[in-house]
């Protein structure tokens, strides 16, 4: 462990040791889709994570600036890879970054995952074959992710450790389904209940009627907590909370649970059809 990154971690060092801060400087974390997962990515970085994979091939535009971490009237047009990456840096100049430029993609998730040790999923709705392929790659090798959602001012993380049910079998995604069908089945895994105050304009978004809400609260909240989970797993501090089970926090309503994640534990209403 050099000076400088001692001097950039020293004030971890009391809640977790010097052993503990170097197992998260060596643990590898393949960051899967940069909106949230933005928030997610710089979070880790400041915690003292110094490896990664990271995947996303869009650019900021306006419609991002009420939520995402690095987006703002400077940086319009231009690529979230490049942007936080350019941040991670000037954190923390000894990252190791490989850059998937093309976004997570069926026919890349083999490489994408190549020494992994940890897989960050917040890969776009309106790419869910593609988020399907990232898990199922994950289950065979192994490797834990944490999946994520902003609900709201709240937010949620589901961790699969492997070792119970798959992404697949709790969120019943399917190649044979709708795009309607697998973002409602994804909605009812990831969260316990859709906020009533959301809750009219988030059924019509799922018919692409309209856009999906979100605020900065909600995308922070469930980086938070996939942070949280991700090192004190790694750290084995605290109650492990795995698939089939996620944690939810609602801050509108003051309330933090823990889980049932799957799909047919509970029905979101059917999304309005589009006029003929």
């Amino acid at each position: 462990m050099d000076s400088f990154y001692r001097e950039r971690f020293l004030r971890n060092i009391g809640i977790m040791n010097e052993a503990q801060l170097l197992r998260i400087k060596n643990t590898r974390i393949a960051m899967g889709g940069l909106g949230l997962g933005g928030s997610v990515f710089i979070n880790l970085v400041r915690t003292g994570f110094e490896k990664f994979h990271i995947a996303d091939p869009d650019v900021y535009e306006r419609t991002n600036i009420n939520r995402q971490r690095l987006a703002k009237e400077p940086t319009l047009g231009r690529r979230k890879d490049d942007s936080l990456l350019e941040e991670a840096r000037a954190i923390n100049p000894s990252i190791e970054v490989e850059v998937f430029r093309e976004g997570v993609k069926q026919h890349n998730v083999a490489q994408f995952l190549n020494g992994v040790d940890w897989v960050v999923d917040v890969v776009d709705l309106f790419a869910m074959l593609d988020k399907l392929a990232l898990n199922e790659e994950a289950h065979i090798r192994k490797i834990p992710v944490a999946s994520c959602g902003a609900l709201g001012f709240g937010g949620a993380v589901v961790v699969f450790d492997q070792q119970g049910p798959s992404f697949a079998e709790l969120t019943g995604i399917s190649r044979d389904n709708s795009y309607e069908e697998n973002s409602r089945r994804f909605l009812q895994f990831i969260t316990p209940e859709i906020p009533a105050y959301m809750e009219k304009q988030l059924l019509r978004a799922l018919n692409r009627s309209t856009h999906i809400p979100f605020v900065v609260p909600g995308v922070e909240i469930a980086a938070a907590i996939a942070t949280t989970e991700i090192a004190k797993q790694i750290l084995q501090l605290g109650e492990k909370v795995v698939a089939p089970y996620g944690i939810y926090f609602d801050p509108v309503n003051l309330r933090i649970q823990k889980f049932l994640a799957s799909y047919q534990a509970r029905v979101v209403g059917a999304p309005e059809r589009k006029a003929a």
